[in-house]
C-alpha cells in the first residue's frame, strides 16, 4: 500500500518555467495543482473520520441508557446485531478511514508536496544569475530553498487536516447535542462565541508577531552563515568582546520576538483552560440539572461530559494549529522575499544556442556600472580575431572581471553589444554559451565532490582515462593520487571539501587548470589562473597552458605581466576604458601606462600606484 501513496504524484514532473508567485497564497496554490486528487481525498476521509467520532459520542450515551434498561440476560438476544455493528465500525471502518487518511497527509502529500516546492525552488534560484547571487548569503539562501518547502507544507497541512477536522467535530457536536435536546445547545453556542471571540483577539497580533519572529530569525540565520563562513576574518581581525556583543544583539532580537509569540500562544492556553472548564460546568451541570428534573436520560450526562472534554482538547488542538499556521506562513512568506525573486538574466523566448566557427570576440560600445554609474567599463570596444591570445591588465578596479563577467553574461550588459562570431550573445541561450567557455579564476573553487567530479563537472560518463589525462597536463596526478579523505575515499575519489577547503591553494588551482583542460572548450578564459602556485610550478605549467592554449581564442587577465607577454596583442584598461592595446614590444616602446606598469613591477606584480 505504501508505494500506491508515494506514487501518487511525481515531485519532479514537468511544469512551466515561470517565477513563482510572491503572494503566499497564490504561490502555494500554484505549487499545489498537481495535488489537487489528493486534498480532494483526504477532505473526504477528514469527514468521514470526524463523523465516526461524534457517532461515536452519540453511540456511547445511547449505549449508556440501553445498559441501563435492559436485562442483562437478554442483551445480546435483543442488542447483539447492534453491538456487532458498532464493533465493525470501530474495529474496521474507523481504522481504515484512518489508515488511508494517514497515508495521503504523511505519504501521498507532505513529503511529495516539500519536495516538489523544493525542487521547483532551487530550479529557479540555481538560474539566477552570478550577479544576484554575490549580493547575498549563499547558506542564507540555501536555507530559504530547503525551508519552503517544509512552511508552505505545514500551512496548508494545519488548513486540511487539523482545521477542517476540528470545524466538522464541532458542527456535528452540535447537531448531536440539539438533536438529542434542543436547550443543550445554549452552554455550546456561548462556547463557540468565546472562542471565536479569542481567535479574534488572536489570529491578527499573532501574525504579527509570527512575521516578526521569522525575520529576526533570518537576520540570526544570516549572522551565523557569515561568521562561520569567514571564520578565519573573524578570528584574525575580530575583537572578541565587540563579536560577542554583536552576536548577543541578533540573539537577543530573536529571543524577544519569540518571547512575544509565547506571550501570545500562554494567553491563549489560559484563556482555553477557563473556556473549557466552563463548558464542562454549563453542559455537563445543564444535563444535570435535565437528568434531576427527569427531563434527560443517565446516557446523555456521559454523552455531554465526553463531548465538553473532547470539544476542550480539540479547540487547545486547533489554535495550537493557528498558531503553526502564521508560523509557517510567515517562514513562506520569509522565504519568498528571496525565492520569488525574477531572474534577472534570461534567454530570449526560443532563443537560439551559440554555434562556434572560429570563436572570433567583439565588444562594441560596451559600458556596465552595476547601476551605480562608476565604475565597471565604460564604452568598451575591439575585436578578437578566432584563435588569437589576447592579455588584459589595468589596476585594481580598471574593470578586467567585469569584462569577463560580461562574456559569461553572469551580468547582463547595461549598455552596447558582446558577439561571438558574430552572434549577440544576449540572444542565444546562456548554456551554449557557457558551454563553449573554459575559465580557470583567482578564485579557484571547487564542489564538495570527488576530485573526479570536479574535473569532469557537467560531463558524468567522462571516462578515467580522459579525466586523468587533464589531471596530467595540469601538474596534478601526483598529489591526487596520495589523497585521503575523512571517509577514506582515496584519490580520485576523494573529496574535496566545500570550496576544495582540504586542499592547499595550490592544489585547488591545478583541479581547476585540470578541469578547464577537460573541457576542451574553443574559447579559454584565464583570470590570473597561476596565481596560488609557486613560481616553480607556474614556470612548468606554462608551457601546459600555452600548449592548450593552441587554436583556440583566449583572454588572460594577469597582474604578473611576465604570464602575458607572449600573448598576440595586450588591452590594457584604466577607469574602464581602454588605454592602450598593442602587442608586448609596442605597448613597452609607446612607454605609457602598460611600460609603467612594467618598470614598476616587482617580481612581475603589477603596483599599486
Amino acid at each position: 500500500m505504501f508505494p500506491s501513496f508515494e506514487k501518487l504524484v511525481d515531485p519532479f514532473m514537468p511544469h512551466a518555467e515561470t517565477s513563482p508567485s510572491a503572494s503566499v497564497w497564490q504561490f502555494v496554490g500554484d505549487s499545489l495543482k498537481p495535488f489537487h486528487r489528493v486534498i480532494a481525498l483526504s477532505l473526504l476521509l477528514t469527514l468521514i473520520s470526524a463523523s465516526i467520532e461524534v457517532w461515536l459520542i452519540g453511540y456511547t450515551s445511547s449505549l449508556v441508557d440501553t445498559l441501563a434498561l435492559a436485562e442483562p440476560a437478554l442483551l445480546w438476544e435483543e442488542h447483539g446485531l447492534e453491538l456487532i455493528g458498532a464493533a465493525a465500525i470501530l474495529l474496521l471502518l474507523r481504522p481504515l478511514a484512518g489508515f488511508i487518511g494517514e497515508g495521503l497527509d504523511d505519504i501521498a502529500y507532505r513529503p511529495n508536496a516539500e519536495t516538489l516546492i523544493r525542487w521547483r525552488a532551487h530550479r529557479h534560484v540555481q538560474r539566477q544569475s552570478v550577479g544576484w547571487f554575490r549580493r547575498d548569503l549563499s547558506g542564507r539562501i540555501a536555507n530559504q530553498v530547503r525551508d519552503i518547502g517544509a512552511s508552505a507544507t505545514g500551512a496548508v497541512y494545519q488548513v486540511l487536516h487539523t482545521l477542517t477536522y476540528v470545524m466538522i467535530y464541532v458542527i456535528g457536536s452540535t447537531l448531536l447535542i440539539g438533536s438529542i435536546d434542543i436547550r443543550l445547545i445554549t452552554p455550546l453556542l456561548v462556547w463557540i462565541a468565546c472562542f471565536v471571540g479569542l481567535m479574534v483577539y488572536v489570529v491578527p497580533r499573532l501574525h504579527r508577531a509570527s512575521h516578526d519572529l521569522q525575520g529576526a530569525n533570518a537576520d540570526l540565520t544570516g549572522m551565523l552563515v557569515d561568521g562561520y563562513a569567514n571564520i578565519d576574518v573573524i578570528k584574525l581581525f575580530a575583537n572578541q568582546a565587540a563579536e560577542d556583543a554583536e552576536s548577543m544583539r541578533r540573539f537577543a532580537a530573536s529571543r524577544s520576538t519569540l518571547v512575544a509569540v509565547q506571550k501570545l500562544e500562554v494567553t491563549v492556553n489560559v484563556s482555553m483552560i477557563f473556556m473549557g472548564s466552563l463548558l464542562i460546568v454549563g453542559l455537563v451541570g445543564y444535563t444535570v440539572v435535565l437528568w434531576q428534573a427527569g427531563g434527560a436520560p443517565l446516557g446523555l450526562v456521559a454523552a455531554s461530559l465526553a463531548l465538553s472534554f473532547r470539544i476542550t482538547g480539540m479547540a487547545e488542538w486547533m489554535l495550537d494549529a493557528v498558531s503553526s499556521m502564521f508560523t509557517h506562513l510567515g517562514a513562506t512568506r520569509q522565504a519568498l522575499q528571496t525565492v520569488a525573486q525574477p531572474l534577472e538574466v534570461v534567454d530570449a523566448p526560443n532563443a537560439p544556442a551559440l554555434t562556434i566557427t572560429t570563436g572570433a570576440i567583439g565588444f562594441s560600445g560596451v559600458s556596465h556600472h552595476y547601476g551605480k554609474g562608476v565604475g565597471g567599463l565604460d564604452g568598451v570596444s575591439f575585436d578578437i580575431a578566432g584563435g588569437e591570445k589576447i592579455g588584459i591588465v589595468g589596476r585594481s578596479g580598471a574593470g578586467k572581471s567585469t569584462l569577463v563577467n560580461l562574456l559569461l553574461r553572469f551580468f547582463e550588459a547595461e549598455a552596447g553589444q558582446i558577439s561571438i562570431d558574430g552572434q549577440d550573445i544576449a540572444t542565444v541561450r546562456q548554456d551554449s554559451l557557457r558551454g563553449a567557455i573554459a575559465m580557470v579564476s583567482q578564485d579557484a573553487s571547487l564542489l564538495h565532490r570527488s576530485v573526479r567530479d570536479n574535473i569532469a563537472h557537467g560531463q558524468p560518463d567522462a571516462s578515467q582515462a580522459t579525466i586523468a589525462a587533464a589531471a596530467e597536463q595540469a601538474m596534478a596526478s601526483e598529489f591526487i593520487a596520495g589523497l585521503v579523505d575523512q571517509q577514506g575515499r582515496r584519490g580520485y575519489d576523494a573529496l574535496v571539501g566545500e570550496r576544495g577547503v582540504l586542499l592547499s591553494g595550490g592544489q585547488r588551482q591545478r583541479i581547476a587548470l585540470a578541469r578547464a583542460i577537460f573541457k576542451n572548450a574553443p574559447i579559454l578564459v584565464l583570470d590570473e589562473a597561476t596565481s596560488a602556485l609557486d613560481s616553480e610550478a607556474e614556470a612548468a605549467i606554462q608551457d601546459t597552458l600555452y600548449g592548450v592554449m593552441e587554436g583556440k581564442t583566449v583572454i588572460a587577465i594577469a597582474h604578473r605581466l611576465s604570464t602575458i607577454a607572449r600573448m598576440d596583442r595586450i588591452v590594457v584598461l584604466d577607469q574602464g576604458r581602454i588605454a592602450e592595446l598593442g602587442s608586448h614590444d609596442s605597448l613597452l616602446a609607446q612607454n605609457g601606462i602598460y611600460a609603467q606598469l612594467w618598470a614598476r613591477q616587482s617580481g612581475g606584480f603589477i603596483g599599486n600606484n
